[in-house]
């Protein structure tokens, strides 16, 4: 034991001078709570001290708080974890071969102590690795899994994953399957990252690069199915869940010949399970179109399955899902399906139908055409701005008017217009104009005027007509947004100065609204062309905001600019 506190007090003298870390994060290895307590009152301070300084990042004061502890505390409980967290100071303070000897001795001196023991092979597997060494990471967590004590640690379960992945690059596809099933039952719980990472290698492998429906249904309910959750997952067979997956994974495959391989073989294994289920189906078929290469024997099949149930609108649209970008077979599905059911439907009912065709299956033309067929008699006005907001994806603004007309309360049909006009109003002036004369009796209506006084200003500005804009903005009054607009068009009508005084008011206001004042000011001076005055408001927002993206801005402007930065502008964080 002398010769581990030896060993110790040489690597002290290697930490002086170094700081901070540069690893992500894994999962430390804390003392437990009921461990701790069973400490005597000198012991459990002392660790506390050091355990501390380690949490606050200051591993070379943490280094020297344990070690000073391992030579007070020889025969502690808490020694293998002293040792352990000694390691990881050197490693946080990117001393890695120093790290791996400081590892090393816990799993020399106390193999027993699994929870620290299995930390150490894992910690130095990874300075291994950040060496640039991956055969001794590889080799170091492959001796760490293979003992039953050691690989139930959570970070045995990433360990897992990585030989895996690492067996896959050296082409033992078998050997790297194996890591990947016992990460993802091993690991579910304690370490649910890599458990999931490892069922989808292992359903990649078992559905596309070796194709196994047996060792796959073996894995599902050893893994608790797909997603680990274990709902039940004990009949894999007469599982849609397990057929869905397996058949989405065997049709994304990206290699050709894999995926035909994959495909056949899956189509066959289903069979004419599941008759009901469309989704299974489809999937089936796709499965026999992938190595039939044959679009007619599809087009049947995806017939015979959608003649197995009474049509209606609803199993209609989901067809016309399942065709997709086959638009031109989709187009012929739908017209020739559709048009024994609209004598049954009323005009709601088609106005639902014609929303449901534009979005979210894009159907366009069919959605248009729909509109001949749509009657507004007998629809509430609500109703009726329904069908004229879908009506403004496709008809021209006469054709959209004419149906506003047809609303019976006038003030509602006011606001119908305006919101028309207003959402087309994006750099169209015309627009913006027809928007702005719809507002006089929309303001004066308390059902309808909220927000409208700020957009009347954003219109105003968007018209060029800032003196009217500052005068529609300060009337607004919507804070701090109104003074943001009220800037703007000083700048617009070359008052810089008076943009830049009336931006500044708002640094009173600190936080989120100051960095963007401040860099307010900043583009006007850069758009009226004082570079001097950029470049200090620039240095300003480094100073005086740093951590916000204003000072990114800032930070990024100057260096573009060539101007050097000292000091506390040099401190100001990217």
């Amino acid at each position: 034991m002398l010769n581990i506190f030896f060993r110790y007090h040489l690597l002290a003298l290697l930490i002086i001078g170094l700081s901070g870390s540069i690893f992500g994060a894994v999962e430390e290895i804390r003392y437990p709570p009921e461990d701790f307590a069973k400490l005597d009152t000198f012991e459990g301070l002392n660790l506390e001290d050091a355990d501390k300084l380690y949490n606050k990042d200051d591993y070379k004061g943490a280094y020297a708080a344990y070690k000073a502890y391992s030579f007070e505390f020889p025969k502690s409980e808490a020694l293998p974890y002293v040792l352990l967290r000694m390691g990881r100071c050197l490693h946080k303070l990117e001393k890695r071969n120093a790290a791996i000897t400081a590892y090393q001795d816990v799993v020399d001196y106390f193999p027993d102590s699994v929870r620290y023991a299995a930390a150490a092979l894992f910690y130095i597997g990874e300075c291994h690795g950040q060496n640039g060494d991956d055969a001794k990471k590889t080799a170091v967590w492959a001796r760490m899994v293979k003992d039953d004590d050691y690989v139930a640690q959570p970070n045995s379960g990433t360990a897992l994953t990585y030989l895996g992945n690492a067996m896959d690059k050296l082409g033992k596809f078998d050997e790297a399957t194996d890591y990947h099933w016992r990460t993802a039952v091993a690991f579910m719980k304690s370490n649910p990252t890599a458990a999931a990472q490892a069922r989808k290698a292992v359903l990649a492998h078992y559905t596309r690069r070796s194709p196994n429906h047996d060792k796959l249904k073996e894995f599902y309910i050893a893994a608790s199915g797909f997603d680990g959750r274990g709902q039940k997952a004990e009949d894999p067979e007469e599982d849609a869940r397990y057929w869905k997956t397996v058949l989405d994974t065997a049709l994304d495959t990206q290699e050709t010949e894999m995926r035909e391989k994959a495909c056949a073989y899956w189509a066959s294994k289903l069979g004419d399970k599941f008759p009901e289920n469309d989704d299974i189906r489809k999937l089936w078929c796709d499965a026999q179109y992938a190595h039939e290469k044959d679009l007619e024997s599809w087009i049947a099949r995806m017939t015979k399955q959608f003649e197995s149930k009474p049509a209606d609108v609803d199993r209609v649209l989901q067809w016309c899902g399942y065709y997709g970008k086959r638009t031109e077979l989709r187009s012929a599905f739908f017209e020739k399906q559709i048009k024994p059911l609209l004598g049954g439907l009323n005009d709601k009912s088609k106005v639902l139908l014609m929303s449901r065709l534009r979005y979210p299956l894009s159907m366009h033309d069919e959605a248009q055409r729909m509109i001949t067929s749509i009657r507004t008699d007998g629809m509430s006005d609500e109703e009726i701005k329904g069908f004229v907001d879908l009506v403004a994806h496709y008809e021209p603004e006469e054709t959209v008017l004419r149906y506003i007309a047809r609303m019976k309360d006038k003030l509602f049909a006011t606001k119908a217009r305006f919101d028309y006009f207003n959402s087309r109003s994006h750099r169209n002036p015309p627009f913006m104009e027809k928007a702005l004369t719809e507002m006089p009796e929309l303001i004066k209506s308390p059902k309808y005027a909220d927000g409208l006084a700020y957009r009347k200003a954003e219109l105003l500005q968007g018209l060029g007509q800032y003196e009217e804009a500052i005068k529609a903005y300060r009337a607004a009054n919507k804070q701090p947004d109104s003074t943001f607009g009220v800037a703007n068009c000083l700048a617009s009508l070359d008052r810089y100065d008076d943009a830049v005084k009336t931006v500044k008011e708002l640094y009173s206001l600190g936080g989120g609204v100051a960095s963007r004042a401040a860099l307010a000011a900043a583009n006007y001076y850069r758009t009226s062309g004082n570079k001097g005055k950029e470049v200090d408001q620039l240095r300003f927002i480094l100073i005086n905001f740093k951590k916000s993206g204003e000072s990114s801005e800032a930070h990024n402007r100057l260096e573009s600019y060539g101007v050097a930065l000292t000091g506390g502008e040099a401190e100001a964080e990217d």
